[in-house]
C-alpha cells in the first residue's frame, strides 16, 4: 500500500508523492532532505575557520603586545647583616629596558629591546612609559605606601617582609603598575608576583639591647608608674644605647596587665646605616638603630582608703573654760597626710572641758583627689569631731573646792598681826564671765582683827583656782592683802567692784583663827 500523508489544509489523506491535494487543490509543501555528506562538510569547514581565528588571535596578541617579565624591571635591595637585614624595592636601572638607547645605525639597540616596534620615537616613548608606570614606594621601609598618580590612588609594589631578614629567607615580591597606561603602548607585564632568596647579608654578631632590661612598677592599680632598670645590662649596651618608655604607654596611670613599650635608641657614633652595625672595642656588632620591646605591667597594689585624721590630734592650750586650739599635731601621721592636708577648726577659743569641735581636712595647694589617687589612696572622710579633754579646769563653784590648802596659804597673810585676836567672819567666791581676761575665779576671806586701838578688817584673796589633769588643785594667793576699818567698804571695793564676776557669799560660822596673847 502506497504511503499517504495528511493535507495541511483540509486534513484529508493523500498520496505522499502528490503535489496538489486532490480534495482541496492546495499545494503540498515538502521538506527537502539534506545529504549527510553535506552536513559533514559544513561542520568541518566551520571547525577549520574557528581554529584559524583562534590562531590568528593568539599570534595577534603575541605580536601586538610586548610581554616583559616584571622581575627584570624591579630590583630587590638588601642591606644590613643576617638576622638584622632589611629590604626595599627600586627600579632596576641596569635593566636592558631602561639602559637601551640610540646606539648604532637606526638605533638598533632601543628598537631591538622593544621588539614590537621599528619606530625609534615609539620605542623611546615605550621606555619612558615603562619606567613611569611601575609603582615603587618612595619610602623604602614602608610596605604599605600609597603612590598617588593623578586622581588614582594605588598600592605600591611591595615585599611581604622588609626587616629582620636572615640569609636563606624567601621574599615574595608583588609588582604593581598602571596596566591601562602601559596597554596604550602595547606593553604587558608578566610574572608580577615572584620570589627572591635572601643571601649575601654580612654575618656579624647581633647585639640585643633588651637582653638584660627589666621594668619595675610602683603605685596602685590604675595609677602605677614604670621605671626602666638597666643595672644588669652589659657595658656595651650602656655605652651605646639609651632607653625610654614610649609616650603612648600612659606611664603614671598604669593598671595591672597593661602593656608598655620600651624604646631602645642606638647612640653610638660608630653606627653605620648601610649595614646597621657599630664597632666596639675593635669588634663589629649588628644592631638596630631604633627598636622596641613590650612589657606587661604587674604587681601594682590596690587603692587604699586614707583617713586624714589618722594619728592626728588637737593641741589645746589654756584652762577650761578658757581653752584654745593652738593647732593640729601631725607628728605621728604618715607622710602623705602631712604633705596633702591642712585643717580648718570650727572653734578655736573659749572652749571648756567636754566641748565638741569639728575639724575639716582640706587639700593643700597643688593637691587633689586625683593626686591622692596617684599615690594610691582615696579619701575616707573629710571631717572629724574632737572632744576637749585632758585639760586643766577652773573651779566654777565653791562647793567643788577643798579649801584646806588654800586657806593655809591665805592665812600666812595674817602673820604681821601675831598676838592679836583674829576671827574669820565672811567668805566670798567670784566666778568670772567667760569673755573677761581677769582671773577666772576669786576666793576672798574677810578677817576681823582686834588690836589695842580698836577693830580693823583684813581681806585676803586667792585667784585662778583650778584642778590640773593630774588631779592636783592649783591656785594663786595674792600677796597684797587689804585693810579697812569698815568691813562693808572693804567688801564693796575689792569683792564686788567688778561687773565681770558673779559673786557668791559662802555661808560660814565665825571662826577664831587666833587668840590674843
Amino acid at each position: 500500500m502506497a504511503k499517504r500523508i495528511k493535507c495541511r489544509n483540509c486534513g484529508e489523506y493523500i498520496p505522499d508523492n502528490a503535489k496538489i491535494c486532490i480534495y482541496c487543490n492546495t499545494r503540498v509543501n515538502r521538506k527537502k532532505k539534506v545529504s549527510p555528506k553535506l552536513v559533514f562538510v559544513i561542520i568541518l569547514w566551520a571547525a577549520v575557520i574557528a581554529a584559524l581565528g583562534c590562531t590568528a588571535y593568539y599570534f595577534y596578541e603575541k605580536l601586538a603586545f610586548l610581554e616583559i617579565d616584571a622581575s627584570q624591571l624591579v630590583k630587590v635591595n638588601l642591606e644590613g647583616t643576617t638576622g638584622n637585614g632589611s629590604a626595599y624595592l627600586s627600579l632596576d636601572e641596569d635593566s636592558d629596558y631602561f639602559t637601551a638607547n640610540e646606539t648604532g645605525e637606526n638605533a638598533p639597540l632601543l628598537t631591538d629591546v622593544f621588539t614590537n616596534t621599528n619606530s625609534l620615537k615609539k620605542a623611546s616613548e615605550m621606555q619612558i612609559a615603562l619606567k613611569a608606570d611601575i609603582y615603587i614606594a618612595t619610602d623604602p621601609t614602608d610596605a604599605n605606601f600609597f603612590y598617588r598618580k593623578g586622581t588614582e590612588s594605588v598600592k605600591a609594589s611591595s615585599i611581604d617582609k622588609i626587616s629582620e631578614l636572615t640569609n636563606g629567607d624567601v621574599l615574595t615580591i608583588t609588582v604593581r603598575y598602571d596596566e591601562k597606561a602601559l596597554k596604550k603602548y602595547r606593553i604587558r607585564l608578566t610574572n608580577t608576583t615572584y620570589t627572591v632568596n635572601v643571601s649575601d647579608l654580612n654575618s656579624v654578631e647581633s647585639l640585643n639591647a633588651f637582653a638584660d632590661i627589666s621594668v619595675s612598677y610602683d603605685g596602685t592599680d590604675g595609677y602605677g608608674t614604670a621605671e626602666i632598670n638597666t643595672s644588669k645590662c652589659k657595658q656595651i649596651v650602656l655605652d651605646n644605647f639609651t632607653f625610654s618608655i614610649s609616650s603612648s604607654s600612659n606611664n603614671g596611670k598604669l593598671s595591672n596587665d597593661d602593656v608598655i613599650t620600651v624604646v631602645a635608641n642606638c647612640t653610638s657614633t660608630s653606627y653605620n646605616p648601610e649595614d646597621s652595625t657599630i664597632e666596639y672595642n675593635g669588634k663589629k656588632y649588628a644592631v638596630s638603630k631604633s627598636s622596641s620591646s613590650e612589657f606587661t605591667v604587674s604587681g601594682l597594689g590596690s587603692v587604699q582608703e586614707l583617713d586624714p585624721f589618722e594619728n592626728v590630734t588637737v593641741n589645746f592650750s589654756g584652762i577650761s573654760p578658757r581653752v584654745s586650739v593652738i593647732g593640729m599635731n601631725t607628728d605621728n601621721a604618715n607622710d602623705i597626710i602631712k604633705k596633702s592636708f591642712e585643717y580648718k577648726i570650727s572653734q578655736t577659743s573659749n572652749l571648756k572641758l567636754g566641748d565638741v569641735i569639728t575639724v575639716t581636712a582640706e587639700y593643700k595647694s597643688g593637691y587633689s583627689d586625683e593626686i591622692l589617687l596617684e599615690n594610691g589612696f582615696t579619701l575616707l572622710k573629710s571631717k572629724r569631731t574632737y572632744i576637749v579633754e585632758n585639760v586643766d579646769a577652773y573651779a566654777s563653784k565653791a562647793k567643788d573646792i577643798d579649801f584646806t590648802n588654800i586657806r593655809a596659804e591665805m592665812r600666812k597673810q595674817l602673820s604681821s598681826f601675831k598676838g592679836y585676836e583674829i576671827n574669820l567672819v565672811e567668805a566670798y567666791f567670784n566666778t568670772a564671765k567667760i569673755q573677761t581676761t581677769e582671773p577666772y575665779n576669786q576666793y576672798f576671806e574677810v578677817y576681823e582683827i582686834k588690836i589695842g586701838t580698836g577693830t580693823i578688817y583684813r581681806i585676803v584673796e586667792a585667784d585662778n583656782i583650778y584642778k590640773a589633769t593630774s588631779g592636783e588643785l592649783k591656785f594663786t594667793v595674792s600677796d597684797n592683802a587689804r585693810n579697812s576699818g569698815i568691813k562693808d567698804v572693804l567688801i564693796e571695793q575689792f569683792v564686788k567692784s567688778s561687773g565681770n564676776y558673779k559673786t557668791k557669799k559662802i555661808k560660814i560660822d565665825t571662826t577664831a583663827i587666833q587668840n590674843a596673847e
